[in-house]
């Protein structure tokens, strides 16, 4: 067990290093300063403090938390400025990948190290809840923004069954 909490901890620690990079990317385009990136921010630097600590002392529920927390708030400020965008046609495919990636990490890694047989003992039901909800909501706008284009939907309706196949299978784990 204790070789899966410190295997936890380092993977928490480069994924909050990762998340960290995007963020100041995104600070970078934004070209302002953003309540939600600060607030991502802000608990990756906490995070990164917490992993510095001795391994055997950090407690992954916390670290979890606390990635799962910046993730949350980064990724809505990437929702965002889909939405605000209408998902722009030549982007948006990829971004709401990468954005369900994001969504999707903290309970693979939970699944991938064997730290619960369910993953709300570690992760929490409220947390679990808010990814599902929150990445069946991405889906949900970006399919909708797909079909309000009705020339789009003439010409690519084969792409749209297949997003839809791709994302009701992460769904269906």
């Amino acid at each position: 067990m204790a070789a899966a909490v410190s295997t936890v901890v380092r993977r928490v620690e480069e994924l909050g290093d990762l998340a960290q990079a995007h963020i100041q990317q995104l600070s970078e385009a934004a070209g302002e300063d953003d309540h939600f990136l600060i607030r991502a921010s802000a608990a990756l630097e906490k995070l990164k403090l917490l992993c510095g600590e001795e391994k055997e002392c950090s407690n992954p529920s916390n670290l979890l938390e606390l990635y799962t927390q910046a993730i949350l708030d980064m990724t809505y400020f990437e929702e965002n400025k889909l939405v605000d965008e209408d998902f722009p046609e030549d982007s948006s495919s990829q971004k709401v990948k990468e954005l369900i990636s994001f969504l999707s990490e903290p309970e693979i890694l939970v699944k991938e190290n064997n730290m619960h047989p369910k993953l709300c003992d570690l992760l929490g039901d409220e947390l679990l809840e808010c990814l599902s909800w929150r990445r069946g909501a991405l889906l949900y706008m970006y399919c909708h923004s797909l079909t309000k284009r009705r020339e789009w939907l003439l010409k690519k309706s084969s792409l749209l069954k297949k997003v839809k196949r791709h994302f009701l299978h992460i769904f269906d784990c």
